[in-house]
C-alpha cells in the first residue's frame, strides 16, 4: 500500500517542481573600456626609447609610462583605470617635461605638467632607489607632487 502511495505521489511531487531560473546573459565588456586597454597594451608594446620614463606616484595614485608623445595614464579614481593622451614632449640638461593637453585626474581640467630630473631618488613608500626624480602639477604649481621615476623598459 506504501508502494502505491508513493508511486501515485511522485508524480504530483514532479508537478510541483519550480522551473530552473534562467542565467543571466553575461555582462558584455564595456567597449569604452574595452578600447581604452587596447590602446594602452599597444601604446606600451611600443619599444622604449632614450627620453622614454616610468613614473607612480603614491599621492594622487597615479601612474605615467610614455612613449615620445603618448602618455598612458592609470589610475584608480572613478572614470577609465587607463587612458593614452598625447602630450609634448621637450628635454633640456637632464630635465624632461611633459605637457598634456588636459588634466591627469578626473575632474580636474586643468593640464597636467609631469617634469623628470635626472639625479638619485629614493621612494619613501617602497624605498627603491632611481636615477631620476619626478614632479606632478600643473602650469600654475608643476611641482605639487614628487615621486621617483625611472626609464621604461
Amino acid at each position: 500500500m506504501r508502494a502505491l502511495a508513493i508511486v501515485v505521489c511522485v508524480p504530483m511531487l514532479a508537478a510541483c517542481e519550480r522551473e530552473p531560473t534562467p542565467q543571466p546573459e553575461p555582462k558584455q565588456p564595456d567597449p569604452v573600456i574595452v578600447k581604452q586597454e587596447a590602446q594602452r597594451v599597444d601604446h606600451l608594446s611600443a619599444d622604449a626609447t632614450r627620453g622614454d620614463f616610468k613614473a607612480n606616484f603614491g599621492e594622487p595614485f597615479i601612474g605615467f609610462e610614455n612613449r615620445g608623445s603618448k602618455m598612458a595614464i592609470s589610475q584608480s579614481y572613478s572614470g577609465p583605470s587607463y587612458r593614452v593622451v598625447e602630450v609634448s614632449a621637450s628635454s633640456n640638461a637632464g630635465v624632461w617635461t611633459f605637457r598634456g593637453k588636459e588634466g591627469a585626474i578626473p575632474d580636474d581640467p586643468a593640464p597636467f605638467v609631469l617634469t623628470i630630473e635626472r639625479g638619485p631618488c629614493r621612494n619613501e613608500f617602497s624605498g627603491e632607489t632611481t636615477r631620476f626624480n619626478a614632479w606632478l602639477g600643473t602650469d600654475a604649481n608643476p611641482r605639487q607632487w614628487r615621486t621617483c621615476a625611472a626609464s621604461a623598459r
